[in-house]
């Protein structure tokens, strides 16, 4: 007899995902218990919400829908976070959660929350698994999970349903997203459009991935002369060291690349997002949008072609056209614009601290140009976002739509995993503080992690926000606890950065051993981007 929860785990492994994430209920035993049955790799992370992140973090590297799972209630609940996260930052994942049996709803109130109520706002589709087309179900959630615009979708399954016998479909139904491509007169209209620009830039944002168009991005960039500007989560689409890459914007309202994309006269808009941009979208220009899905934003109202489908060939062929920009343009403008924000010139730092422009430069200069670094939400965020050289894609990551803390750790958890390649974990010490259950994880799993502690004692962007509004620092501030104590109670390995030389040597010394290790980095975070500039 095959029940609900065996026919879960089959659908889960005949869809190729080796590894679920989560942390488990009672409520949970049938479902696990299948799992394990299947032969599926179960990481027990110490917080919901971590688990929805690793799961997050994974399908972006492998390109296909990742799981997670959570019990009923306030597992559930500590889940939300994970999931809207993935829902902002478009994210192909599948949250399986127990849920209340319904035929007790009238009666029986005990950690009873309307699930489908409570994921509908974060989720492409929310629903209750039963034993009538159970597989069919679960097909079509993971199928969902990537069609179109990803995102995730949530099932929820009780005690009782979970362990029934399912009832055979009467009919097997096929999912599979029927090939599409755009129409050659299309392509020809945008162009007839790109003959005519001057000074034409190319975007690109989250929706590079899956299909990874990285080369034919790059060679509409050489052959229009146009700049690139990334969204943070397609930093490294073009290496940052291209003559034609500007950098990063979509993090303040003010952020440098803007200057090239105000001058610009055409955007060519490739996987772009405005659930990326902290600034409304307001850039005039017109948009030749190149994505999988249809602009169904109205913040884009300047989108003149809309090029849905697969994205390589549209780029290709967007390529072959005799383009004409004004000499001053392309890499010439890039040029000058490197060497104005290369004229910035930073405080001296406060004894036995470091700037955070030091720790970045010492992290890349002493680890390989492939490295993936992901980072945690705050003042680093932004700065890293604006500032770190991504010289290969898909190697930096962060939540950016939903820009929750508690990410950065469990993100570089299950980038290790999936990579076995060193790698680069930058939090601060307020999220630091929200996820310092999983370095039990990392321990667990033994992969390298070289986590880098921004310690300041201070949620800085919020008492930097503080500080630009003329008001006192308060509720903002707080004392740490002691890192190495606790690296040391973990086994992980641990180093104290407070100058050049000591930051230096901790980074040489963790990439060399390729194994978990805590940096703590004495930082003055003065020069951050966002801190107020006192008037000299």
């Amino acid at each position: 007899m095959t029940t609900v929860a065996d026919v879960l785990a089959q659908t889960i492994r005949d869809a190729c995902i080796e590894t679920v994430f989560g942390l488990p209920g009672g409520e949970n035993a049938e479902v696990l218990d299948a799992l394990r049955r299947q032969g599926i790799e179960f990481i027990l992370v110490r917080n919901e919400s971590s688990g929805v992140m690793m799961a997050d973090a994974t399908a972006r590297l492998t390109g296909k829908p990742s799981v997670a799972l959570a019990t009923l209630g306030p597992g559930a609940t500590n889940a939300y976070c994970g999931i809207a996260n993935a829902y902002l930052d478009r994210a192909p994942v599948l949250l399986i959660t127990a849920q209340s049996d319904s035929r007790t709803f009238d009666i029986y109130t005990h950690q009873v929350i309307d699930l489908q109520a409570s994921f509908k706002p974060v989720t492409k589709m929310t629903r209750e698994l039963t034993n009538e087309k159970t597989r069919q179900t679960v097909e079509e959630a993971l199928h969902l999970t990537m069609a179109g615009r990803p995102g995730p979708v949530h099932l929820g399954v009780s005690t009782y349903m979970a362990g029934q016998t399912v009832i055979e479909d009467e009919a097997e139904t096929s999912f599979t997203s029927p090939a599409t491509s755009v129409s050659g007169s299309d392509i020809d209209a945008a162009k007839t459009f790109l003959l005519k620009a001057k000074r034409p830039i190319i975007v690109a944002g989250v929706g590079v991935e899956p299909e990874k168009p990285y080369e034919a991005i790059r060679q509409l960039a050489e052959a229009a002369q146009a700049p690139v500007i990334v969204t943070p989560k397609a930093k490294g689409a073009i290496p940052d060291d291209h003559p034609l890459s500007v950098g990063t914007f979509g993090l303040t309202q003010t952020d440098p690349p803007y200057e090239i994309a105000d001058e610009s006269d055409c955007i060519v808009a490739v996987g772009f997002d405005v659930v990326e941009m902290e600034r409304l979208w307001d850039q005039p220009q017109p948009i030749i949008w190149v994505a999988p899905w249809e602009n169904e934003d109205p913040k884009i109202p300047t989108v003149e072609f809309e090029l849905v489908g697969p994205m390589i060939p549209v780029l290709e062929q967007l390529a072959q056209v005799d383009f004409d920009p004004t000499p001053d343009w392309g890499e010439a403008r890039v040029a000058t614009f490197r060497e104005a924000q290369a004229q910035v010139e930073l405080p001296e730092p406060a004894e036995g601290r470091l700037l955070p422009q030091t720790v970045w430069d010492i992290l890349r200069q002493n680890t390989p140009r492939q490295t993936l670094v992901t980072t945690d939400v705050g003042a680093h965020k932004i700065f890293t976002g604006l500032a770190w050289p991504a010289y290969t894609p898909n190697s930096y990551m962060l939540s950016n739509g939903l820009s929750s803390m508690g990410f950065g750790l469990p993100g570089a958890i299950a980038a290790a995993k999936v990579t076995q390649q060193p790698t680069v974990c930058i939090i601060g010490d307020g999220g630091m503080a929200m996820v310092m259950g999983e370095l039990g994880l990392l321990r667990d799993l033994n992969v390298p992690v070289i986590t880098v502690v921004m310690n300041d004692n201070a949620l800085d962007l919020i008492r930097s926000a503080q500080k630009r509004r003329g008001k006192p620092v308060y509720g903002t501030e707080f004392v740490n606890p002691d890192y190495e104590l606790i690296a040391r109670a973990f086994n992980i390995n641990f180093y104290r950065a407070s100058s050049e030389v000591s930051c230096t040597d901790a980074v040489r010394e963790a990439v060399a051993k390729s194994r978990p290790a805590i940096i703590e980095a004495l930082i003055d975070p003065s020069s951050y981007p966002t801190t107020p500039k006192q008037a000299t």
